[in-house]
């Protein structure tokens, strides 16, 4: 039933983030090993009301507090793990995770770190966790699915709208500016290497940018039917692995994001007749 699509979905979800967790480790992303010493201000009404709070300024060169948000930050997911089975606490740690996770996330974000739209289930994903109630679980887990989807494909229809699907010199143009102080400062990188070789060679370069609109704007398909999920959930990990060695943009971050497309999985906890939306 639904409380054993809930605990597949968590589990999932924290294996996801804990991976990710190493991989930011190692890679000097937590908070602490930023160090920040200066934030910037996003134009959007929530983040001017929370500076409000002035928590921000408070973890400037303040190392303790950095170390306690990522200690709070990371160990979130553990205590919805420990309580996935028992419904009020784990209410309450859904809660805590929600809160902790906007809070973090928009201290995070307000820092030369990454962009906050890299972050979005982190922000979400928590939300979902509140609602217990089948019904409302199931919809809000579809409406995840249908968000994601959407994302996806309105940046394929994107690169129509703005043009660039129409000019052969786009991606040659986009790496250029994408990668230009990595060119000039380690000219004998392998990946510089690469992209030069991308930018010098305009039609390759090309069918790489095209090859991305299409994979996007697949996405439209599952709007339809989810019997093409499986494929989907492969090529949104070959798209970030790609984005990643190409364009040097880091959004694994996104990869929780393959929970709704595991159709497999999440069918596994489903009881025989059941008529659960989720599975519909």
């Amino acid at each position: 039933m639904i409380q054993g699509a809930r605990r597949n979905i968590i589990i999932q979800y924290s294996i996801i983030f804990y991976l990710l967790m190493i991989y930011k480790w190692l890679n000097g992303m937590f908070l602490y090993q930023f160090r920040p010493a200066f934030f910037f201000t996003r134009d959007d009404m929530f983040t001017w009301l929370f500076m409000r709070t002035g928590i921000h300024r408070w973890l400037l060169n303040n190392n303790a507090g950095c170390i306690l948000f990522d200690v709070l930050f990371y160990s979130a997911p553990l205590f919805l793990l420990a309580t996935v089975n028992r419904k009020r606490w784990s209410w309450a740690a859904a809660f805590w995770m929600l809160v902790v996770n906007w809070t973090y996330v928009q201290c995070y974000t307000l820092y030369p770190t990454t962009s906050i739209e890299g972050h979005v289930p982190w922000l979400l994903f928590p939300f979902v966790f509140l609602f217990l109630n089948e019904k409302t679980f199931s919809l809000l887990v579809e409406a995840l699915r249908y968000f994601f989807l959407f994302i996806m494909a309105s940046a394929g229809l994107w690169k129509f709208l703005q043009g660039g699907i129409f000019h052969l010199d786009e991606m040659s143009g986009v790496l250029l500016e994408q990668h230009k102080d990595l060119i000039t400062n380690s000219p004998g990188f392998w990946q510089t290497s690469l992209i030069l070789y991308l930018i010098n060679h305009q039609t390759i370069s090309y069918l790489l940018y095209a090859l991305a609109c299409v994979v996007e704007l697949s996405f439209v398909v599952g709007f339809f039917t989810k019997k093409y999920d499986r494929y989907l959930l492969l090529a949104f990990v070959i798209f970030l692995v790609m984005d990643y060695l190409i364009m040097r943009i880091a959004y694994f971050e996104w990869l929780p994001f393959v929970i709704v497309l595991n159709v497999r999985l999440l069918k596994a906890s489903q009881t025989a007749g059941s008529n659960n939306l989720l599975f519909r």
